[in-house]
């Protein structure tokens, strides 16, 4: 019978042994698995981001050629409508002497006057507008100063006294400055 105890005992040893043993192993693996778990979560965070990183450069590429191709686009026009405002300047130095264009035949003033309005209408359409000059402050960005007036007012120093030729925006654009010439003390 002891020799039948100790065998029990030995062999609840055992099971003791392996157990822990298998537990050894289990821990481990779960170990084991873990660690991989995180490298993968790492990688997947790290993926994760490049491509959200790599998304973000897209979309913004797409959105700077989109304005590069509107700006393309609304300044296609640009160097024909710089052409035809010799044109309007033409129209301008016409309607200047007001006595010589009321001696010509009323039916060619007409005309004339027809062929402004629509070629007028045609700069609106493609945002083309006249910057306005006399009287206002000397703006470098929209007029151009090729001379002086004296002048007698400080008030009047530094504004346009004389607008010789228009100066035109396109789309906001200052695509020809207005030349004039300011008043200096």
């Amino acid at each position: 019978m002891e020799k039948e105890k100790n065998k029990k005992e030995e062999n609840e040893l055992m099971d003791e042994v392996t157990i822990e043993e298998d537990n050894e192993i289990t821990n481990e693996l779960v170990k084991k698995t873990k660690e991989k778990l995180k490298k993968c979560e790492a990688e997947k965070r790290e993926y994760l981001s490049g491509w959200q990183r790599t998304k973000a450069d897209f979309i913004n590429a797409r959105r700077e050629e989109e304005e590069r191709r509107e700006s393309f686009i609304k300044f296609s026009e640009k160097e024909l409508i710089l052409r035809l405002l010799d044109l309007a300047d033409s129209f301008d130095r016409l309607f200047v002497d007001k006595k010589a264009w009321e001696t010509i035949d009323k039916n060619w003033r007409q005309g004339v006057e027809n062929l402004h309005s629509q070629f007028a209408d045609i700069l609106k359409k493609r945002k083309v507008e006249v910057i306005d000059a006399a009287g206002e402050m000397f703006n470098p960005e929209e007029h151009e100063s090729i001379g002086e007036i004296k002048v007698d007012k400080t008030e009047k120093e530094g504004i346009v006294m004389e607008e010789l030729r228009k100066g035109y925006k396109m789309h906001g654009a200052v695509i020809r400055p207005s030349l004039v010439k300011i008043g200096k003390l």
